[in-house]
Formats: C-alpha cells, sequence, structure tokens
C-alpha cells in the first residue's frame, strides 16, 4: 500500500470530513478493543465498553446520516456572491437526485434532474473528493456560449438577476451614491480604527460585501475593505450601469500552475467569449453567480450526474441571513 499516495488522497477531503473519519477510525479501533476485553472478561457496564460503544454508534450514524441524507456545507469562496458570502452556512439535501451509483456511472434511485438555474452542490471532474457550489446554467442537450460575458443557452440570454460582473467603470449617475455607500462604510469605528493601525497596508483585511444598491442605471455591489472598493454590477444591467471588466477576444487566458483551464485547452476561447458547446447526455453546465471570480465549468468543464451531490435546503448561519437559498 502507498501510504503517501493515500495521506494525499485523504488529504483532498475537506477539515470536516477528515475529522469525521478520524474520529469513526478511533471510535471503531476503540469498540473493537473493547469486545476484545470483554471477551477476556471484562464488565459490560464498564465505563471503558459503554464509551466505546456510544461513540462507534454516534459516529457512523452521524456518518451514515451525512453521506445519504443531509450534510452541513460552509461556503469558502466569493464565487457565488452576492447570493452566497463567505462564511454562510447551508444545510443540503442528499437525496434530490437520487445517490452515486457505486458500482459504475450514473445514479441510483434517481429523483429527478437538475433544473437550470438551481444551486446545486457537486464534486468537480479534477478534484472529485471536494465539494463546490454552483449555479447550473446548462443541462443535457444545451448548447452554452458566452459572448462579451452574457451566457447564452441555445441562443439566447439566459443571465439570471443573480449574475454579476466587475466594473472597470460605474456609470457617473451612480457614482455619488456608490461614493457615499464606501465612505459611511469606512467610517465605521471597526474599520476606521484599521486605517490608523501602524501595519495598515502590511495585513490583508477580509472584503466586506455591501448592497444591492438599486439605482436608476442598475444594480450594485460593492466589495469594500479599508483600503480598496470594487463595483459589481448585474449582467442584465449592462447596458446601463457602467463598463464592465471584459476579456478581449481571443485573448488566452494565462496558465496558472495547479489550475485547469477547460476552455484554453478545448480551444474555446476565454471566460467571457466562450463556446458555443452543447452539452453531452449527461454533461451539465456550472457556473458562479460572481463571473469574474469563479472557478466552474468554464476551468474544469461539465459536470456528470455521477458528481451531483445534492442542493440547499436552508442557510441557518448567520443568523441575519436566515431563510431559504434560491
Amino acid at each position: 500500500m502507498d501510504l503517501r499516495a493515500w495521506w494525499l488522497g485523504f488529504m483532498q477531503y475537506d477539515g470536516t470530513e477528515r475529522f469525521l473519519y478520524a474520529l469513526a477510525a478511533l471510535f471503531t479501533l476503540w469498540y473493537l478493543a473493547a469486545l476484545l476485553l470483554r471477551w477476556k472478561g471484562l464488565p459490560r457496564r464498564h465505563w471503558f465498553h459503554e464509551w466505546g460503544e456510544a461513540g462507534f454508534s454516534a459516529v457512523w450514524l452521524a456518518l451514515i446520516i451525512r453521506a445519504l441524507l443531509v450534510e452541513a456545507y460552509s461556503i469558502p469562496s466569493e464565487s457565488m456572491v452576492p447570493t452566497l458570502l463567505v462564511g454562510d452556512h447551508l444545510l443540503v439535501s442528499k437525496t434530490t437526485f437520487g445517490w452515486p451509483d457505486p458500482f459504475g456511472p450514473g445514479r441510483v434511485l434517481r429523483f429527478r434532474a437538475v433544473r437550470r438555474d438551481e444551486i446545486v452542490i457537486f464534486a468537480p471532474p479534477n478534484q472529485p473528493k471536494v465539494s463546490y457550489v454552483k449555479r447550473c446554467v446548462g443541462v443535457p442537450g444545451d448548447v452554452v456560449e458566452v459572448r462579451d460575458k452574457v451566457v447564452y443557452i441555445n441562443g439566447r440570454p439566459a443571465d439570471v438577476p443573480y449574475s454579476y460582473g466587475r466594473l472597470a467603470a460605474v456609470a457617473p449617475a451612480s457614482l455619488h451614491a456608490l461614493d457615499a455607500a464606501y465612505a459611511a462604510y469606512l467610517a465605521r469605528p471597526g474599520v476606521a480604527a484599521a486605517r490608523t493601525r501602524d501595519d495598515f497596508g502590511a495585513v490583508e483585511e477580509s472584503a466586506t460585501w455591501l448592497g444591492p444598491f438599486h439605482l436608476p442605471t442598475g444594480t450594485y455591489y460593492l466589495e469594500a475593505a479599508p483600503d480598496y472598493v470594487r463595483a459589481y454590477a448585474r449582467i442584465e444591467d449592462m447596458a446601463t450601469a457602467g463598463a464592465y471588466q471584459v476579456e478581449p477576444r481571443g485573448a488566452v487566458e494565462p496558465v496558472v500552475p495547479g489550475q485547469p483551464d477547460w476552455a484554453r485547452d478545448h480551444h474555446l476561447g476565454n471566460r467571457d467569449w466562450f463556446g458555443p458547446y452543447r452539452l453531452g447526455p449527461d454533461e451539465y453546465w456550472m457556473m458562479g453567480d460572481n463571473r469574474d471570480n469563479s472557478l466552474d465549468s468554464r476551468y474544469f468543464g461539465p459536470v456528470s450526474s455521477s458528481e451531483l451531490k445534492g442542493t440547499p435546503i436552508v442557510r441557518y448561519w448567520p443568523p441575519d441571513r436566515l431563510g431559504v437559498v434560491h
């Protein structure tokens, strides 16, 4: 057995899974030791046996529930902003699409297919032990294309109201309102104190998302930090919200070590000018709502049904964002 390969594979799981698997191994060994000692004459009511039996049952029950029914998932990146923010915690149904067939591709007891525009948790093809959350924008048989940042499905614009892009310049009519919002953010006690520290600029501050700002020219969000601000607007408002950051047509995105680029490898374009590509019988196209900060199907390719994990039921944390996720 290659222990190094096993360890590298184990470390691909997220922290919660590693903790549960380690706990399951610990209590399994504990319970086996308790059974051996009981065979040697240890009383059944002894604490060593009772604790081992309780821990063994609880951990394996949690693993079964997590694998088959419900799983907690936390948002690690900004790829689904503003729908999902970093630090949001979701309960995910593992039964929505049935379960992966352990003996081959496909699913067991498939209750329904993926619906276009719904949020899905899945394992990307290049990282089968990692969970991603994106929105499904294309289903089998669809022709997916991106023109000037706008997604087209079967030749028609298909960007939903949740899709945002970063602006290179805000529409002049909206500048005053957004500048006032950022000034109010900088005046917050914690932010103002951070700007007076001696190490300001050397310490990376986490960004806060401000918005939505519903203005006559469009709907905006601000990615605000003490030392910078970035404006985002809905893709649907492209005609009026301002100038969006768009990769030139025909441009090849630079190679990022360790990051796949399926579109580049298949000569299908870049993030803002892609395709057209027809999805196969078992292919789904996943994209983040934050179009300019999302590692999605443009980079790792379409997702198969065997890689689907489930759909979010509810956001349970933080309390002020409690509710159903759309």
